[in-house]
């Protein structure tokens, strides 16, 4: 069985730090505001396009790290070439008879191997559908740790409730980590998630009125890095799905996973060959058995 462990201590909610604040978001969908109505727009006058509503929503995803370490034990057979007229070797107080019509030889031993893996996944916790080189991206800018979502509510803020629990996740995550090996003993195998965190990015969202036409468009703003595009206002807050507690229950469920050990798998290993002039060696290694065999003869006539 593999042990599982979960490090309870990098369990934990995230918020991004806004590079691009209100303000600055502001400015820059007022440059880019017509964009909102698409290229009808670029005929009306700006001053007919009006900033009617504006909201900071923040939008959720999972970041995962674990790795996993198995050491193990496998009998394996070693060869290698020798002289065409040696009859035995000793390594280490062990003889090993040269067999056979070749000058190899060859001997089973006992491999000790130890192998690690790491992995890590990034994936919104929303529908699941944004993937790991999009958000991973944002990894890298400044956070601060919260302890419930509530602390994000607010006037004219929205918090997008997570949708996918981290349990979910980290049932086929926690697999995809055993990896098969060719092994005749599991000394020991381990698991281990080293990060669960659910972070959250800011995003500020313009709603446009064009006066004239009272047709809307929204423009938003990643608070990150500043990108703008065409996107969506809630005016409204949205009910938690999941509680926070449930939505970091991984540790509850693993303990009733079986995961079965890695076992034996794919056949790791080759032996190592190395032929040179092959017939002459044969030819000499014969020679040097059948001398071999006369001299001990002569040894027991003598005794």
């Amino acid at each position: 069985m593999v042990e599982l462990k979960l490090d309870v201590k990098k369990q934990n909610i995230q918020v991004f730090k806004d590079v691009y604040d209100e303000e600055k978001s502001k400015a820059l969908v007022q440059e880019n505001k017509k964009k909102a109505f698409g290229m009808l727009s670029m005929f009306d006058k700006a001053e007919n396009i009006k900033l009617t509503h504006s909201e900071k929503r923040y939008e959720p995803f999972w970041h995962i790290i674990g790795e996993s370490y198995i050491e193990y034990l496998r009998k394996n057979n070693y060869s290698f070439n020798v002289d065409p007229q040696v009859r035995e070797v000793n390594i280490a107080g062990n003889i090993f008879k040269i067999e056979g019509d070749k000058p190899v030889c060859n001997f089973e031993a006992e491999d000790r191997c130890v192998e690690h893996f790491t992995r890590e996944l990034i994936t919104d916790a929303m529908e699941g559908k944004q993937g790991e080189k999009e958000l991973k991206r944002y990894i890298e800018f400044e956070t601060k740790q919260i302890k419930e979502t509530e602390e994000l509510m607010g006037e004219n803020k929205v918090v997008v409730p997570a949708k996918i629990k981290a349990s979910f996740l980290v049932r086929d995550f926690v697999r995809n980590l055993i990896k098969p090996v060719h092994a005749d003993k599991i000394l020991n195998e381990k698991v281990e998630i080293t990060k669960t965190a659910l972070y959250f990015r800011p995003i500020y969202a313009f709603e446009f009125t064009n006066v004239k036409s009272s047709k809307t468009g929204v423009l938003e703003v990643d608070a990150l890095t500043g990108v703008v595009e065409k996107g969506k206002v809630y005016k409204t807050s949205l009910k938690e799905l999941i509680p926070e507690g449930a939505l970091f229950d991984v540790g509850a469920e693993m303990a009733s996973w079986v995961i079965p050990g890695a076992g034996i798998g794919a056949a790791v290993g080759k032996a190592i060959k190395q032929r040179s002039d092959e017939k002459k060696a044969i030819k000499r290694m014969k020679e040097s058995r059948e001398m071999d065999e006369k001299l001990k003869e002569k040894k027991g006539k003598k005794k």
